[in-house]
């Protein structure tokens, strides 16, 4: 049974079959999930651990070697990428997972039961945690800030909550968070001179402050009928009651109360993480999106919440999006959808042109039969709408029409050789259906592979095989079944009119007529001179390989938003005040600027994860950090390096880092040089030498390393001897100096469900200066002696490594740089190093190099291994459908001869050489070798009724342009709107493509011929 004849037998069934198909691509289409990018699996997650007192040395030998040691027993674990920063009190591991976990969750809860026996066992009494974080990854979809003239912290949390029950009441929200809150307290603080005056031991003070301020059990008292419960009214009321409150008696017998000798004062905590947007003290309200929701509907939903709080909020309370993530996926799939449309058009109008009208519009059907089915199918594997499978979609228009062009046209040309029209149509499809499966299963192999790519690049571009193979398998089913139906139905007659009474038809001269004229000269000339052709074809090779040395290379480029972030160093050990006085100044910079839309300063601490490649930095005083919106995507790269160089100039005390969002694979710089080894001393000596050469590339910037600066210390050494006649520890010593100068929470004040911490603390008169510390009264709690430190110990200043990062293990300096605008980072990384290679290391010290180039090697030998699986498998196909061991490598010979084009491609657009590109490479090799299909199977044709050799080369080549030059122009015009677009992305892949094909086009039309020819006439001398 032929499925094509019976298809046309039963009109109805494939009409009705094909209509409800496109409803279902239709529905599909408006109710898909939407993102901007593909959902992407971050394996990173934090382990941290504080530990009190130690320096960064004591955190690292102690503890981080200790956590180490258990993570690296979990094969899950990608030790290479793995990395710990030790600080002074705490350490923070960046844990990296194998590409090959997928059930992350459940590794994580592996981890924290390791970690918490970890922590009973081993660690060192005084370490809290280690603490297994693994939310780092999560993107939120909105980052709202709340802010309003004269409101405090307090009043802002208030609505912040209300805001918070409003947005928690849509089904799709996942968490909400709450940013930049300040926290209340009361302080009590004194001087000790004041405290000794009184006769007062601070010890007594506390524990009659815990003594008051507390809930006990009462006991009950029985009745007749009832056990009634007794409460005493102990919780603190008011400030002033801590005021009044008795804690001792002085020699005369007079009481002694707080208020005596002490201020009470309530006031905000000392600032750790403070937000503001546009200069404004605000408090920011994150919200995250359950997985599997459409994102655009969310962000109405939200909307729609926010409107309904206002109503509840005071009208001067603002309420500002600062990161919009469903806006930017509306804005950003309108615009593919729009280069969708416009490239659909644009196949359709070239189909138009190039065929006669009734032949076009056939052809021309097939593409939104084609891609409503794509779209219903995409819907069923739960692949969502993004930027990469939209741009699939666009990628395979031109391809998706080459089908029915090719079955219209054979139908056409029956209808030319006399053949009635039913006969034709089910001929049509039937006698191309084994070449046009072929071809069509050859660009699908050239997709697949990519598959095999691992990580987040593989789930970055995943999308794209399996939109470009369903979308090239629906186009073949419609043109086998759906084009002959319409082609009998609309075309009654062929190209050119039938012979009458013997007379020769009359010719109907077209564009492709002129354009056949002139290639039956070319071919007739190719194959008068073989040499000479085969010579083009390895000169056409040669030339691809040389121009693309001239393409520069950028692997993943930054991404096209109307945002980027500004990220500010102070030195180490620098106060969140002196921080905060260079953001200020950068915001005041920022707000005279036309071009800002708005922006909002972290101090303390980072956004945020709002972009799913943007890292969020760790807690630290001397970093802060500003997101700023500009008012459009264009001229935001341009805007960046301007103010670079204007914020270098405004903020000279400070690293001020000024980045534009990148896409693909999270680096932390582009241009990253890794110094492996044990010796600091060393480690910083090598770094000073790499970073030197970087600074001297031109074009290199913010040239920093990891270990960062030494920070200035105070240590107290303790002579043991007086210490121990007193009865003064060193545990004694540390917690009475913590409490003096940073102050110690001894109580909780509460205010119905709001938590104020009492602290005690020195006035601030009394913690300014060395001489305070020497000055700083002990107090004993064995012997009841109060003594000033400097009684006991001696303070020596000096300088400790504030940071000592190691990864896989081993400690390793990173220096790190960044390109300046208009540089590439692979050019700046040429330059350095051969220099940076040739720098003498000591035994046991090896160099590394991270950031762009590291997953592009990564990566790339990747795409080889898949490029080259996808090679085997198009001579698989081809090896089946010719039977024949030479002749795939006749039809594949039209691959090398396409890179000639691509190169071309990239030079002429002014686009890099980097992972799209490197997919549109592999994707032409299954493109291309659809067209030298249709031209062997053509010539075999051709020698099976009896043709001489030479004459089916030349009939194939006459024969087989029309299609061939349709179908490749086709395929170019419908990538020709993502040229235009300019996408740092997709613009390299759609020149590839495009250029490639066109140059490919002419080789393969000119030099696969004759490669046949002298191949076959060579397998017939060596088998005579």
């Amino acid at each position: 049974m032929n499925p094509v004849r019976a298809s046309l037998r039963h009109p109805q069934v494939t009409i009705v079959l094909t209509a409800m198909l496109f409803a279902v691509g239709v529905h599909a289409l408006l109710t898909m999930p939407r993102r901007e990018d593909p959902k992407i699996t971050i394996r990173t997650g934090l382990v941290s651990a504080i530990y009190p007192g130690a320096t960064t040395e004591q955190v690292e030998k102690q503890v981080t070697r200790k956590i180490e040691e258990h993570l690296f027993r979990f094969e899950e674990v990608r030790k290479a990428k793995t990395y710990s920063t030790s600080r002074n009190d705490a350490v923070i591991i960046n844990v990296e997972l194998e590409d090959s976990v997928r059930d992350t969750d459940k590794f994580w809860s592996k981890l924290r039961h390791d970690m918490n026996e970890l922590r009973a066992r081993e660690l060192p009494e005084g370490v809290r945690g280690p603490i297994v974080n693994s939310d780092f990854g999560d993107t939120v979809a909105v980052l709202m800030a709340v802010r309003g003239p004269g409101y405090g912290y307090r009043e802002l949390k208030d609505y912040s909550t209300r805001i918070e029950d409003e947005l928690r009441t849509i089904r799709a929200t996942s968490k909400i968070k709450r940013y930049g809150e300040q926290k209340e307290q009361i302080v009590i603080s004194s001087t000790l001179e004041r405290i000794s005056q009184y006769g007062v031991n601070p010890l007594n003070v506390i524990r009659a402050l815990e003594q008051r301020n507390i809930v006990e059990y009462g006991g009950k008292f029985d009745t007749d009928h009832a056990s009634v419960p007794m409460r005493t009214s102990g919780l603190f009321q008011t400030e002033d009651q801590i005021r009044r409150m008795m804690i001792g008696a002085s020699p005369t017998g007079q009481p002694i109360y707080i208020g005596d000798l002490a201020e009470v004062d309530r006031r905000y905590q000392d600032p750790e993480f403070l937000t503001r947007f546009n200069g404004d003290p605000c408090l920011m309200v994150s919200v995250e999106m359950q997985e599997g929701n459409n994102i655009v509907d969310f962000g109405k939903a939200i909307r729609e919440k926010i409107e309904h709080a206002r109503t509840m909020l005071p009208p001067d309370l603002k309420l500002d999006l600062l990161a919009d993530q469903p806006r930017v996926v509306e804005n950003r799939i309108s615009s593919f959808i729009r280069e969708f449309g416009i490239a659909i058009g644009a196949v359709i109008l070239v189909t138009i042109l190039l065929l006669p009208i009734r032949v076009a519009v056939i052809a021309a059907l097939a593409i939104p039969v084609t891609v409503a089915i794509t779209f219903g199918v995409m819907n069923a594997l739960r692949i969502e709408l993004h930027q990469v499978s939209i741009a699939a979609l666009i990628v395979v228009l031109g391809m998706v029409v080459d089908d029915a062009i090719v079955i219209a046209d054979n139908y056409v040309d029956l209808l030319d050789r006399g053949v009635d029209r039913d006969n034709s149509a089910w001929r049509s499809a039937t006698e191309l259906a084994v070449p046009v499966l072929t071809a069509t299963l050859t660009i699908i192999a050239s997709f697949l592979p990519l598959l095999m790519l691992s990580g987040s690049v593989g789930e970055f571009i995943s999308a794209l095989p399996i939109a470009v193979a369903v979308s090239l398998g629906s186009s073949f089913l419609v043109a086998m079944f759906l084009t002959p139906l319409l082609c009998r139905f609309f075309i009654h007659q062929g190209l050119h009119s039938p012979a009458v009474d013997g007379e020769a038809p009359k010719k109907k001269f077209s564009v492709l007529d002129r354009m056949q004229a002139v290639y039956n000269k070319a071919i007739h000339f190719a194959m008068r001179r073989k040499s000479a052709a085969v010579v083009l074809g390895v000169l056409a090779v040669a030339g691809g390989a040389l121009v693309m040395r001239f393409v520069p290379e950028q692997f993943f480029p930054s991404a096209e938003r109307d945002q980027f972030v500004i990220d500010v160093w102070m030195e180490e050990g620098t106060r969140i005040e002196a921080t905060d006085q260079v953001l200020k100044r950068i915001e005041a910079n920022l707000a005279g600027d036309k071009f800002v839309k708005s922006y909002a300063s972290f101090l303390g601490s980072s956004a945020p994860r709002f972009y799913y490649n943007v890292n969020p930095e760790q807690p630290a005083t001397n970093y802060g950090q500003l997101l700023v919106n500009t008012k459009a995507v264009e001229g935001t790269p341009d805007f960046v390096g301007e103010l670079r160089t204007r914020l270098a100039r405004l903020c000279p005390e400070a690293r001020v880092i000024v980045k534009e969002l990148q896409q693909g694979n999270i680096v932390q710089a582009p241009i990253e040089v890794r110094v492996a080894g044990d010796d600091l001393t060393i480690l910083k000596s090598k770094g000073r030498e790499v970073e030197d050469i970087l600074r001297s590339v031109p074009g290199s910037a913010y040239v920093h390393n990891d270990f960062r600066e030494d920070a200035y210390q105070l240590k107290v050494n303790v002579n043991d001897e007086v210490a121990n006649r007193l009865g003064l520890t060193n545990a004694m010593i540390s917690k009475l100096l913590a409490g003096s100068f940073q102050g110690a929470p001894v109580t909780t004040f509460w205010e119905g469900d709001r938590d104020v911490d009492i602290t005690l603390r020195l006035d601030p008169s009394r913690r300014q200066n060395y001489d305070n510390v020497r000055n700083a009264y002990l107090t004993s709690l064995i012997t009841g002696a109060r003594v000033p430190l400097r009684q006991v110990a001696e303070l020596a200043p000096n300088w400790e490594p504030s940071r000592i990062v190691r990864r896989n293990g081993i400690r390793t300096l990173t220096v790190r740089s960044f390109a300046d605008h208009g540089v590439l980072a692979s050019t700046i990384l040429k330059e350095a190093k051969p220099r940076i290679d040739a720098l003498a290391l000591p035994s046991g010290y090896r160099i590394m190099y991270g950031g762009e180039a590291e997953n592009q090697k990564d990566t790339f030998g990747e795409m080889v291994s898949a490029l080259q699986v996808s090679l085997l498998a198009i001579y698989l196909i081809l090896l089946f459908q010719f039977r024949s061991i030479w002749e795939p490598f006749i039809v594949m010979a039209s691959i090398p001869l396409a890179l000639l084009g691509a190169a071309v491609g990239l030079l002429i657009t002014h686009n890099t050489f980097g992972f799209t590109a490197f997919v549109g490479v592999a994707s032409l090799s299954g493109v291309v070798v659809r067209n030298s299909i249709i031209l062997v199977d053509y010539i075999n044709e051709r020698l099976k009724n009896g043709a001489a050799l030479d004459q089916a080369a030349l009939e194939a080549g006459e024969r087989r342009l029309r299609p061939i030059f349709l179908t490749t122009m086709a395929a170019a015009v419908g990538v020709t709107p993502m040229i235009l677009s300019g996408s740092s992305l997709w613009s390299p892949l759609a020149s590839v493509i495009a250029v490639g094909l066109l140059f490919s086009m002419f080789f393969t039309l000119v030099v696969v011929p004759v490669l046949f020819v002298l191949a076959k006439e060579a397998v017939t001398k060596s088998r005579a």
